[in-house]
């Protein structure tokens, strides 16, 4: 009777002791503020503080805070390396920190890091541009030394080049987000507001699960964050911008301008590539090498920046092909049927609108197509705003041409569809499926 006792009234103090986890969204309860006394002990003796838990070392060129382990469990999805002190999101963070993203933003601009830019995924330039940090951790009172970020997680996500966790984050520095959901500093995914980014494309449902916890440790053990500037020799800055140029020479012969892309691949430096086409280039003509820049790319040497005005985006030469059969979307873009203007005429261009009639028999619903034919550069987004029923939630435009029709000829048309559709895709294809029905006069 009395062991039973004694392991009931064990049971009904354990709450009173244990470190809170999270299973949802939550305001975080911080437990370790005793840490505060002592955590900047071993830390650079040049340190210059920015807050009680966040200072910064100009010969180390690290910023320092205090934090705590959010208590995920061995083998759960880390949605997020760090997380700022307002974070609703604790129970898919590994760590949290005393301090808001804005604060840390301050401490970099005190050593002097450059502002980057974040991604722009919409646009075509899957990665956010900027100096690299790395993060490394050391719980207080057990390690006597920071640990790598692979120590806590595994990484299912990172090609051997890309090789987040050694080489580092892309900086951004976002501020004005410190109360805005889920107030990130490092994601673990493509978050567009998080101060740190990711050198490389992800969606969070494409990469949902590819990061994990490897070990368990209490909600509430105290840790000192040290997010490291990965600077280059000689004051080198880690973003490179490069410009070619692509003509139907280029393209007959790719030798020489691969040469200098793989020499690019070498450099240390982030290379973000700035794509001129021709204007006299064939549609036929880019799609292949848009497919060949995409693969170099895929092997990490390389980025592909957002198209300069008046360009085309490499990448939506190569949509899925799936997304033909207008039955089996999940919603309907804007199509643009375009066709090569002949003896110096301008293309032929028509603006199409997809209708969905859920009111049918079954599952699925029929499909209208209304037309819009003869728009210009100059009245294509009129047109498309006039006749708008979603109220701009459908940004996405279909671009459906003759493989002669050529870059000068497209690119107007793209260009004036960038603010209300800036993803846009190339197809050189009709449909797979009969045309939807055209409405009745």
């Amino acid at each position: 009777m009395k062991r039973l006792l004694s392991i009931l009234f064990a049971l009904a103090l354990a709450p009173l002791f244990a470190a809170p986890t999270e299973s949802g969204p939550a305001a975080y309860t911080f437990t370790r503020a005793d840490a505060k006394a002592a955590w900047r002990e071993g830390l650079p003796a040049d340190c210059k503080e920015i807050t009680p838990t966040c200072v910064y070392s100009p010969s180390k060129g690290a910023v320092y805070l205090l934090a705590e382990l959010c208590g995920l469990d061995e083998g759960y999805e880390v949605e997020f390396f760090l997380l700022g002190a307002l974070s609703d999101r604790a129970y898919e963070g590994l760590a949290i920190a005393w301090d808001a993203p804005s604060t840390i933003v301050k401490a970099f601009s005190a050593l002097g890091m450059p502002t980057g830019s974040r991604a722009d995924p919409q646009r075509g330039r899957a990665m956010a541009q900027g100096e690299r940090v790395t993060m490394t951790i050391k719980r207080l009172g057990e390690d006597t030394d920071f640990r790598p970020l692979s120590d806590f997680v595994d990484d299912q996500c990172s090609t051997p080049a890309q090789a987040l966790f050694e080489r580092g984050f892309p900086y951004i520095g976002t501020t004005g987000f410190d109360d805005a959901m889920p107030a990130s500093i490092i994601a673990a995914y493509t978050e567009p507001y998080a101060i740190l980014g990711l050198p490389y494309g992800a969606p969070k449902s494409n990469v949902y699960g590819l990061f994990r916890s490897k070990v368990s440790y209490p909600a509430g053990t105290p840790v000192v964050v040290a997010l490291n500037w990965q600077r280059l020799p000689d004051g080198q800055a880690r973003v490179l911008k490069r410009q070619v140029t692509v003509d139907a020479k280029a393209i007959a012969d790719a030798d020489p301008l691969l040469a200098e892309l793989r020499a690019l691949c070498e450099d240390p430096r982030d290379i973000f590539l700035d794509v001129r086409l021709d204007p006299s280039l064939t549609l036929a003509q880019v799609r292949p090498f848009a497919a060949l820049l995409v693969a170099l790319e895929a092997e990490g040497g390389l980025v592909l920046d957002v198209p300069a005005p008046g360009q085309l985006n490499l990448r939506a030469f190569l949509p899925n092909p799936d997304w033909l059969d207008r039955s089996t979307r999940v919603f309907q873009p804007w199509e643009i049927e375009i066709a090569h203007g002949k003896d110096g005429a301008p293309p032929t261009v028509t603006l199409c609108q997809i209708l969905e009639d859920w009111t049918v028999p079954g599952p699925n619903p029929a499909l209208t197509r209304k037309c819009y034919p003869g728009v210009t550069p100059a009245t294509i987004a009129t047109v498309l705003r006039q006749v708008d029923v979603n109220a701009g939630r459908v940004y996405v435009a279909f671009f459906y041409a003759a493989p002669d029709v050529t870059v000068g000829e497209l690119a107007p048309f793209a260009a004036a569809l960038n603010e209300a559709c800036p993803t846009q895709w190339i197809f050189l294809d009709a449909p797979t499926q009969a045309q939807p029905k055209e409405p009745t006069p």
